[in-house]
């Protein structure tokens, strides 16, 4: 049997289709195929044309399956499934456990939530993290993915920006309720290992009036460190936001005061510019940054 490229609709159409179809709707679809609401409407629409019938009834509050759409479920969805079946068995896969890099807070509080949602995806492939908080050692040759803090990725890196930063102090809930009758409670410091890098002191140079300026400062093991100690009362810390958003969101953290410093720095998800991302790190890549990032 000869077959032309026009006897077949876009294979995308058709797994739109099916999506559509399996999730009910053109809204609960589009988290699944990672695109916008309006995309899936586009895809499903060009299939519709190609067979030159609606497949969905527009003109309800939701998308109504026709008949002929329901007649189509069936069979399109088992020969997408052998199709894929067959490819699976041809296809070389990358087995090769990925390697990305953070520094410490990053990995506590929030790559490895992020990486547990990865990992029960899809998507999930082998992931080894390294946490440094040495700015040198997250620009390793061997790594695929790593984040770095700063204006810019670093030299032969290149990448995606994941968040600016905006610093507040922050304690429990109960210390933040009772700071201002305990003058002896300290600000958490932590030791500056690159030049870019906020802690107290430069928190007061900009802050000269701040309220927590005549407190006595203590110097913990690392950033992370400080952070765990804010978390079991024994001080207030600089929270970075949105890396902590999760702790301040849960309550475990809240603002001390009014006072923020927003900073001109960023967070980034970078790769090295002569090592193009594997199908597996594209994958890592999107699940952090976003679907669109790449």
């Amino acid at each position: 049997m000869n077959q032309d490229r026009r006897d077949l609709p876009p294979l995308e159409t058709l797994i739109f289709f099916t999506t559509v179809m399996k999730r009910g709707g053109f809204s609960a679809a589009a988290p699944e195929l990672m695109v916008s609401q309006a995309a899936v409407s586009k895809r499903i629409r060009q299939l519709e044309d190609w067979l030159g019938t609606p497949l969905f009834d527009r003109g309800a509050r939701h998308a109504v399956p026709t008949d002929t759409a329901r007649r189509l479920e069936e069979p399109v969805r088992l020969a997408l499934d052998y199709l894929t079946a067959s490819l699976d068995t041809a296809r070389v896969t990358d087995t090769r456990t990925l390697q990305i890099a953070a520094n410490g807070a990053v990995s506590m509080f929030w790559l490895y939530p992020r990486l547990q949602a990865f990992a029960t995806s899809p998507d999930a492939c082998n992931v080894s993290v390294l946490t440094a908080d040495d700015p040198s050692a997250l620009t390793a040759d061997t790594l695929d993915l790593a984040i770095h803090y700063g204006d810019a990725p670093p030299p032969g890196w290149t990448g995606t920006p994941l968040f600016n930063e905006t610093i507040t102090p922050a304690a429990t809930p109960a210390i933040a309720a009772t700071f201002s009758d305990r003058p002896d409670l300290p600000l958490l410091d932590y030791p500056r290992l690159a030049p870019d890098w906020i802690n107290w002191r430069i928190w007061h140079d900009r802050k000269p009036g701040s309220p927590l300026s005549a407190r006595p400062v203590e110097t913990c093991r690392s950033y992370g460190h400080s952070i765990g100690r804010a978390l079991t009362g024994d001080g207030i810390a600089l929270a970075s936001l949105p890396m902590l958003d999760t702790l301040v969101s849960s309550g475990q953290l809240v603002p001390v005061g009014d006072d923020t410093l927003t900073t001109t720095r960023r967070y980034w998800l970078n790769h090295r510019v002569t090592a193009p991302l594997s199908p597996n790190a594209l994958l890592l890549h999107r699940a952090l940054a976003g679907p669109d990032t790449v």
